[in-house]
């Protein structure tokens, strides 16, 4: 028994060999890579500004 969930109709997701399948698998990948990259650019902000802070509170504490 296999469970089949349905996650869209057909009218939204087309066969998956068909050209415009594969073109939507692709786009759904890519908006995926340009979201992970936006979260990484974001944490590598934030722990720049936590590197920054903390050493310009050592720096002010040792002066």
């Amino acid at each position: 028994m296999t469970l089949s969930l349905p996650i869209a109709c057909a009218t939204c997701l087309p066969d998956k060999g068909s050209a415009v399948g594969q073109a939507q698998g692709l786009a759904i990948l890519v908006m995926l890579a340009v979201l992970a990259f936006m979260f990484l650019c974001a944490a590598g902000i934030i722990f720049t500004l936590a590197h920054r802070q903390k050493k310009h509170a050592a720096s002010t504490a040792a002066a």
